[in-house]
């Protein structure tokens, strides 16, 4: 898509180029002319035409290499030196044609040729560079005479060649038989260089740009054809060689129109424009402008807000500062215009100025105008009303410290559920344990009573969770803690609470989801459940009397690979239109259902989407009015072998293990408890030897010592944090491939996310639970026994 400074010249270069081209389509496929049968009576057109040339490529010159005083582009002075050269090789041309008098030595076709070539692949090569070169440079002087100098030595070189040593250049012409390959292989890379350059310039013309492309994009594009014709002409006379020079005269007209217009009517404009725009910019400020010598005396004032003026502008005039305003104020404006004196300008100054309608404040930009002339130096001064910034810094000071207040609960709040999740960890762990083996003798009465410990603890997490949650809303964070989810415990536990309400309605509720019932899916359980829990409701809530909603479950193979969950709530309600569908996800927008008395905010499906694509998935809707409403979950299935997906490790040499049936996992954490506790879960798998580090620096020992197939790490260790552990282990020799997976109680903010940007694996949230850690663990497990299999299967393990 061209950009609009460049359609309206566009229009015209495209015009012209398809007039262009369709004369030379009628010429090359119905010749109406066979040209001039004599040579002497073509010569005297040619060398009108080629003078015309020259003269267009001396004013192409002339206009960009007189212009330079504008600090113009590069370009300018790159097409300015090489239509110089290339006017210089047209000219020789002309006079070196056949029939034209001896020009140092005899003509003839070979000589003009050669000076037709070379100023052909001279102008095709200014163009190109034009094209290609970044055009916001400007060039220096020097650089400007380097330019020239260069286009002086090839047009040099040419001439010695030419007249000298014409016999280093391949033959280009055979009387009888016409042009040789070389010569229409050189047309041909002509015309491939001056299309590269049009095509470059199309694609420039998707921006502004500092010349004028189109003008540039028909010249290229003339060029391109009028070489056509000089790979068709079989005498020097005959009507492609007439129709090419035609062509060549109307790209340089075109070309010398982009020069122009931007050397010579272009300033011009400019210069009107500017002159409009100071005009309505003077009328447009809504600062008080004002001029004024250094006694403070007014010679000039405008204000397009009258009532910002302490008097009338003529009433302001002849008088002094000291005469309108209170001695104070009158002061400030006096040491602004003391400060511009010296340096020039001053800015800054503020002063609080009685208006007859109310106080306001103003902030003052003094410009000293001209030289120092003593006390008849004259000074613009800008006084811009801040009085609303004023109340909004004070607005600003009071919102800072709500905020730093709210700041303060926020970190305490969060403070203290870290520190009860700490303890919580034991009192969880251990309650589930117990539950977990199936061989304790507990009475029935005790394990009712760990059951109670069990459930007054979960109760006390869920009360944290819900309290961190309310701060993290505050904050704008979702809080979201992401774990393997059964996909049909996850519909039977949001279906009753959207039962009620269809039976209301005598909606009735269809679950198709047989096939992924016990698959998983890794994401926020709480949030899930509040996204079905809305998307189900919406189903019933639009439906009509009587009617279905319907869920349906698939598995679904991406490209990418991976399964993927296709969860689609399907009802037979009004649906929506085409213009509603434009609007569906914007906040607030209940596309017209509050006026039918359906309750809602019209936030549910902004937040269910932002909350799925937050948990990596997506969420689509499509709609038929009068048909129904499908909306269509997407999510990514847990491997059905782990619970979580647990990235492989990469291959990596280890120290060979004593016992290669038995996984050594490295845990570093410092809270007694919570290692109880990790021992505790770990004794469920009697394979797995689980080894303690008290802190980081312990941990990182024990690295020297033997080498782990998995470390857990708690993030708040005594000595470093659990990030900078990870980054010592990534600095060791073998380090780069080992799984790492962190731990914390501190589940604010994205706890996955932030883990995984450190380089974790996995986070493992505290209080950790104990069937969620088995089945990571088991997963983790897995990837390494694979892995250490594929590797003996290698030699990398002997």
């Amino acid at each position: 898509m061209l950009h609009h400074s460049h359609r309206a010249p566009m229009r015209q270069a495209l015009a012209l180029i398809a007039v262009m081209a369709l004369g030379l389509l009628l010429a090359w496929a119905v010749p109406f002319w066979a040209g001039f049968q004599k040579i002497e009576d073509y010569v005297p057109i040619h060398t009108l035409l080629e003078m015309v040339a020259v003269v267009i490529a001396v004013l192409v010159f002339a206009s960009g290499w007189n212009a330079y005083s504008r600090a113009l582009p590069r370009h300018a002075v790159i097409l300015a030196c090489a239509f110089l050269g290339v006017a210089m090789l047209d000219f020789a041309h002309a006079l070196s044609f056949m029939g034209m008098p001896r020009f140092i030595t005899p003509s003839g076709p070979q000589k003009a040729i050669h000076f037709w070539l070379a100023a052909r692949l001279l102008a095709a090569s200014a163009l190109l560079a034009v094209a290609v070169l970044p055009p916001g440079r400007s060039v220096s002087g020097p650089g400007r005479y380097g330019w020239l100098l260069a286009v002086l030595s090839v047009v040099g070189v040419c001439y010695w060649a030419f007249l000298f040593h014409p016999g280093w250049v391949p033959e280009t012409f055979r009387p009888g038989t016409g042009l040789t390959a070389f010569k229409i292989g050189a047309e041909y890379l002509v015309i491939g260089m001056n299309l590269a350059a049009a095509w470059r310039l199309y694609t420039q013309m998707r921006r502004p740009l500092p010349f004028n492309a189109a003008a540039l994009f028909g010249a290229v594009c003339v060029m391109a054809m009028s070489e056509c014709f000089f790979t068709l002409y079989a005498t020097m006379g005959d009507v492609y060689n007439f129709t090419g020079h035609i062509y060549k005269v109307v790209s340089y007209l075109f070309l010398y129109r982009a020069v122009f217009v931007e050397v010579i009517e272009e300033p011009y404009r400019e210069m009107a424009l500017m002159g409009d725009q100071l005009r309505a910019t003077l009328d447009a400020v809504p600062d008080v402008m004002l001029e004024l010598d250094l006694h403070g005396r007014y010679h000039a004032v405008h204000s397009s807000r009258p009532e910002t003026l302490i008097r009338p502008a003529d009433e302001l005039l002849g008088k002094t500062i000291q005469e309108v305003m209170p001695p104070e104020q009158a002061q400030v404006v006096i040491a602004a215009m003391e400060a511009a004196l010296s340096s020039g300008t001053s800015s800054g100054a503020q002063l609080e100025v009685p208006l007859p309608q109310g106080p306001r404040w103003f902030e003052l930009s003094v410009s000293r105008k001209g030289g120092v002339n003593g006390l008849d130096t004259r000074f613009i001064v800008l006084s811009r009303d801040i009085t609303e910034r004023k109340q909004a810094e004070a607005t600003l000071l009071e919102r800072q410290a709500m905020m730093k207040a709210s700041q303060a609960k926020s970190e305490f709040l969060s403070r203290v559920s870290h520190e009860l999740r700490t303890p919580l960890n034991a009192v969880i762990g251990f309650a589930q344990l117990l539950l977990h083996d199936a061989n304790s003798r507990m009475a029935a009465g005790q394990r009712l009573h760990v059951e109670y410990i069990l459930r007054a603890g979960q109760h006390l997490l869920e009360m944290i969770n819900d309290i961190l949650d309310l701060t993290r809303i505050e904050s704008g964070d979702a809080g979201l803690t992401m774990a393997p989810v059964r996909i049909g415990e996850l519909i039977a536990q949001s279906l009753p609470m959207v039962l009620p309400q269809a039976e209301a309605m005598g909606v009735s509720v269809h679950v198709d989801a047989a096939k992924v019932e016990r698959r998983q899916i890794l994401g926020d359980e709480r949030r899930l459940k509040q996204v079905l829990i809305n998307i189900l409701s919406n189903a019933v809530k639009y439906n009509r009397v009587g009617g279905k909603v319907t869920v349906h479950c698939a598995i679904s193979e991406r490209e990418a690979g991976g399964e993927w969950l296709l969860l689609r709530v399907a009802d037979t309600g009004r649906g929506l239109s085409v213009e509603q569908m434009k609007s569906l996800f914007e906040p607030f927008n209940r596309l017209g259902a509050d006026r039918d008395g359906i309750e809602g905010t019209g936030l549910g499906l902004v937040i269910t989407r932002r909350l799925i694509e937050s948990m990596g998935g997506e969420v689509t809707l499509d709609s038929t009015e009068g048909v129904g409403t499908t909306v269509t979950v997407q999510m990514p299935l847990v491997a059905q072998a782990s619970a979580s997906a647990a990235p492989p490790e990469p291959a990596v040499t280890r120290p060979r293990q004593a016992d290669d049936n038995v996984t050594t996992v490295l845990c570093i954490e410092d809270n007694p408890l919570n290692a109880a506790l990790l021992r505790a879960i770990f004794d469920l798998r009697p394979d797995v030897k689980l080894l303690i580090a008290e802190d980081g620096e312990k941990g990182l020992d024990r690295l020297q010592h033997g080498w782990p197939d998995l470390v857990l790490i708690d993030i708040n260790l005594p000595d470093m944090n659990g990030g900078e552990v990870l980054a010592r282990i990534r600095q060791m020799p073998q380090g780069q491939g080992l799984i790492c997976i962190a731990m914390s109680a501190d589940v604010s903010k994205d706890p996955l996310t932030r883990a995984r940007e450190q380089g974790f694996a996995d986070f493992w949230p505290k209080p950790l639970d104990v069937a969620g850690v088995l089945m990571r663990l088991d997963a983790v497990l897995a990837s390494v026994k694979s892995d250490q299999a594929r590797r003996r299967s290698e030699g990398v393990i002997a």
